[in-house]
């Protein structure tokens, strides 16, 4: 497969995710069943912004023509990647990458997200079997050329001591913050309410610290955060 086979596919995932497809609901329910954080709201949630973010044509080109990629690789690599399972598809950017590049993407699923990208896999094949060349799911990753990984601040030290020899990104725990000082348009604070409960709260890049001035007045944050009631105690 050459990059505008890659790219053709990825559009065509992206339009498939939309699309509302039967058998794609029967997998988005398989993975609430095995993971009851992953609700169809935020099952949706990823995916769309998966969508509109990367499977976009216009969007994928333009990032690859940021790159000397070589489009024809007699030799791909083999690049092992350690997903995690804190938020639905939370591994998908690092399988574009390697897929995008024309690397061979070996990957280790989090035993709480390993539906959605099985089945995007899946998918692919179906259309380009060419592409069960690029995309190998197994239990162990030995021998790979490199690797990505991601876990808490513990497995981090078991993924140096493993892979340190290797190129490789190795992600700990990660955790944002917001600086209010009171001016906020409830507007504002009413996004900030998705950054704090979005996927629960589970995600890296939630919100989980505030700094306020001293005497801050939290009625009009605690106003916003009401958008998830339904979930919030």
């Amino acid at each position: 497969m050459n990059i505008k086979d890659r790219i053709n596919l990825l559009v065509r995932l992206g339009d498939y995710l939309l699309a509302g497809d039967a058998e794609l609901q029967l997998v988005i329910e398989k993975a609430r069943l095995q993971n009851a954080w992953f609700t169809n709201e935020f099952v949706d949630l990823s995916i769309k912004n998966i969508v509109e973010n990367f499977l976009k044509k216009d969007l994928l080109e333009a990032w690859v023509n940021q790159y000397q990629l070589n489009t024809n690789l007699e030799h791909p690599k083999g690049v092992g990647i350690i997903m995690a399972g804190n938020i639905p598809l939370v591994g998908f950017h690092d399988f574009l990458c390697v897929f995008i590049c024309g690397h061979k993407a070996i990957i280790k699923t989090s035993s709480k997200d390993e539906v959605l990208i099985k089945h995007i896999a899946k998918k692919i094949f179906e259309w380009k079997n060419e592409a069960e060349q690029y995309i190998v799911f197994a239990e162990n990753l030995n021998n790979c050329d490199a690797y990505i990984a991601t876990g808490s601040n513990n497995s981090s030290r078991y993924f140096e001591y493993y892979f340190g020899k290797y190129p490789n990104i190795i992600r700990r725990n990660r955790t944002s913050v917001a600086i209010l000082n009171g001016d906020e348009s409830q507007n504002q604070l009413e996004f900030l309410a998705d950054d704090v409960q979005q996927y629960f709260g589970m995600g890296c890049r939630n919100v989980t610290h505030f700094f306020v001035p001293v005497n801050y007045d939290f009625v009009s944050l605690l106003s916003a955060l009401k958008k998830y009631d339904y979930f919030k105690d």
